[in-house]
This record gives C-alpha cells, structure tokens and sequence, in this order.
C-alpha cells in the first residue's frame, strides 16, 4: 500500500500510512447509508463498514441507526464482550478526530470518556451485571399468586363482583408479566441468551399475548433512538403515535404531507383522547402481535422456529383466557371482566411507559448525532420517585434512565446505578430528571393539552 498524506491545510483528511487506513470524522459522517451511501460505525476509534450486515443482524436494520456516527457507548450497551470477535470481518480503518478541536475540549471530552467507562467498571467490580436467580425467582412467585388470586376472586364471588375484582387483578398480572418478560428479553437473567428467550415466550406470549419478535423489533428501536423523531432506521417508535397523539412538532416538521393531512381535530383535543387511547392500547399491541406473525419470516428474531414457537404460545394465551372467563356464570359479567382487564391492562402499563419519556427532551436525528449516546438517554429519560409502591408498581422502570443506559442490568442493580449515575450527571451538567408517577402523568397531560391549544 503506497502511503499518502494525512494531513492538509491544516485538517486530517482520510488517507492511509504504511498499510493503516486513516478514516475523518467528515468522511465517517459521510457513510450514513442515505441517499446510497455505505454505512459505516464507529467503536472504540475503529471505523466499521455494516452496509450488507442488515439482513443478518439479530436487531436487524437497527444497526443503521448510528451509521455515520460514533456508536461506541450504544453498541455497549446492547452487546456482551464476546461480540467484539465478530468486529475485524468489518473492519475498514481507524477514526481520526477533527484538529478543530481545541486542546481544552480534547482533555474535557477525554474525562468524560473516562468517567463513562469508570460507571460501568464500577458496576462491574461489585458485580451488578450478575442477575440473583432467587430474586427473580421470587419475582415469578408472586406474580403467580397474582394470578391465582385473580381466579379465586372469580370462582368465589361470581357474577359482576367476581368479575371486577378478578379483571383488576388479571390485569395486574400482565402488567407484571409485561416487566418480567421485559427484563429477561434484556437479557438481564441469564448469561445463556437462548433461556432468556424461553422466559420471553413464557412471560411475553403466553401469559400477556404479546408477540416476543414483535415487542423486540420495536423496543431495540426504541432504546438505539430515543425520542428521536427520524433516522435511517426510522427512528423511535414509541412516539411515532400519529394520527392519534403528536408529541412535538419535530415528528411532522418540513413534512408537507403529514402537515395537509394532520388531523386537527384530534390534536386539538388529544388531552381528551390520552386515557381511552390507553385504554384500548393492549388491544392495539394484541393485533400488531398477530399483524407480526403474518408477515415473512424474520431471519434476525429467530427465522421460523421462532414464528411456529410464537404462534403457539400465544394461541395457549388466548385458549387459556376463554377458559378464565368462561368460569363466570353470566354473560353480561364476561363481558365486565373483558372490559376492565383488557383497558387496565393498556393503562396499567401506559402510565408507567408515558413518564419514562414523553414530556422529555426530543431530537431530530441531526441533534442526535451531535449528542453522546449517555447524554441521549439522560436529557430523554425521566425517572418515576423510587418510593417502595413505585418501585413494585413500574417494575423496576422507576430507574428508567439508568436501565437505558446499562439495559443487561438487571433490576435489582438499578438502585445501585442510580447513585453512580446521579453523581455522573452532576459532575459533568447534565440534568437528570424524577418525577412521582402522578406528577410525571400530570407533566404528560400538560404537554398534550399545550401542543393541542397551538393547532
């Protein structure tokens, strides 16, 4: 390889010395995958080439989400040390910084670099990635007597009495059911990834009727792209809830489209529409999950033995849910209890899901790439009072911000990294939000009622 200069007027420009290639941060930026262009990441200042790795990689297209970017920070904390063996197949060259940068700003930058890493190391000395089997386990136990005092209810006070009490309960019990299956398809559980995913079946299919491979494709989404509103990969799609609920004005800023076909209407009035939307939200989860199943094989969730394991868990759901209800002797209390399980069930989990991220900071995906993964998360990330009720009742989301940051930890690590966390983001200005649960929902509500008065 003939070397080349890497240097000129003044600004590192993309070149290769003896047989290393030297790659710019311009040029990196270059290679996003839009408009034709390559996808490239970075990690750890080697740069990647990830264009043809789409259809094989087990998050799929989410990969681009942070092509033409830094993606150190964020392929932490998605993957395990034994991925990196995997990384030399795609490796192009080294990242060079931009000389623009003045001294000063290189050692700020170089701390907090340090200090990012010295998080996780210290987490790591006390071994706050290694799950407790018998917490989880008691986790499980109790989510189970849920269950069973849900049918005792039924089967003991009948009719509409029976229905109420065992709908509320039931209820419950997705909702919990909805973290446990939560923190094993993080992979928080067990190291042997392939038991998480059985727990993910148990948990998310079977016992709530949400489709694993669904809830995946759409939750790494969520976590590689918080609030924000566009990237490659399409951006986050927990607030891309148009036509129904607009949460910034960036989701349809420069969209023509979007803006001549905007249902005023419902903007205008969404703070009146916020609670029965929620309401009817697991219904709206039930369907994607069957929509998912009709698609074409996915070959990065699984392929088909994922999809025939998937359609007959949630078939043993839905088999076991008429069982339940049939226990009930008159038709008008099925009908009750249908009613008050499924819209608690939206409900109980929205609550905890609107307060995690709505009414925070939202980005376009050019803020995005001008923001630090660790940094993302914090200013989009609020966290509910960790008082004992809320803790019980957000299953472990109290900690919202630091779960985004480290999403392997497993929950009961969380109090442990929010200290770690809080004394970060003072040390280095950023704000780090909590708010109660009903006052992060009041703070949900306001922005709904304030963005609604502007149409």
């Amino acid at each position: 390889m003939t070397p080349t200069t890497v240097q000129r007027k003044g600004a590192i420009t993309t070149g290769t010395l003896g047989n290393k290639r030297f790659i710019t941060e311009t040029e990196l930026k270059k290679h996003n995958g839009t408009n034709g262009s390559q996808s490239w990441i970075a990690i750890k200042n080697r740069v990647y080439d990830v264009s043809s790795f789409g259809e094989e990689h087990p998050g799929g297209t989410i990969i681009f989400t942070h092509a033409g970017k830094d993606a150190t920070d964020v392929f932490s904390a998605f993957h395990p040390a034994s991925v990196h063996k995997w990384l030399p197949r795609f490796y192009i060259g080294d990242l060079v910084k931009d000389s623009r940068v003045t001294p000063l700003d290189a050692q700020k930058e170089a701390e907090y670099r340090q200090d990012i890493i010295a998080m996780k190391s210290e987490l790591m000395k006390a071994r706050a990635f290694e799950s407790s089997k018998l917490y989880y386990a008691f986790k499980i136990a109790t989510n189970l007597a849920i269950f069973a005092a849900a049918v005792a209810a039924i089967l003991v006070f009948n009719g509409i009495v029976g229905a109420v009490i065992g709908g509320v309960l039931i209820a419950l019990f997705w909702q919990q059911s909805a973290f446990l299956a939560h923190d094993f398809l993080h992979h928080q559980v067990f190291t042997n990834r392939s038991y998480n995913n059985l727990g993910g079946l148990l948990f998310g299919n079977i016992w709530q009727g949400f489709s694993t491979s669904w809830w995946k494709t759409k939750h790494n989404h969520h976590h590689a792209s918080t609030n924000v509103v566009h990237t490659q990969a399409g951006g986050d799609p927990d607030i891309m809830t148009m036509p129904f609920l607009l949460w910034s004005e960036k989701i349809i800023e420069g969209d023509a489209e979007d803006l001549k076909d905007l249902p005023k209407f419902m903007v205008r009035y969404q703070k009146f529409f916020y609670l029965p939307l929620n309401a009817a939200a697991r219904i709206s989860w039930l369907l994607q999950s069957i929509l998912f199943q009709l698609e074409p094989v996915h070959r990065y969730v699984g392929g088909l033995p994922m999809k025939i394991a998937e359609i007959s868990s949630m078939a043993v759901h839905y088999v076991s849910l008429v069982l339940i209800t049939s226990l009930l002797e008159t038709t008008s209390s099925r009908i009750v209890f249908q009613l008050i399980c499924q819209s608690l069930g939206g409900i109980f989990l929205a609550v905890i899901f609107t307060v995690g991220h709505y009414a925070m900071e939202i980005f376009t995906s050019e803020e995005m790439s001008d923001t630090d993964f660790v940094r993302l998360q914090v200013r989009s990330t609020r966290n509910i009072t960790p008082t004992v009720f809320n803790k019980w009742f957000s299953g472990g989301l109290a900690y919202q911000v630091e779960h985004h940051i480290w999403p392997t930890l497993p929950r009961h690590s969380l109090p442990l990294a929010s200290k770690i966390l809080k004394r970060f983001c003072s040390k280095h200005n950023i704000p780090y939000t909590v708010k109660g649960l009903i006052e992060g929902n009041l703070a949900v509500f306001k922005l709904l009622s304030q963005i609604g008065e502007r149409f």
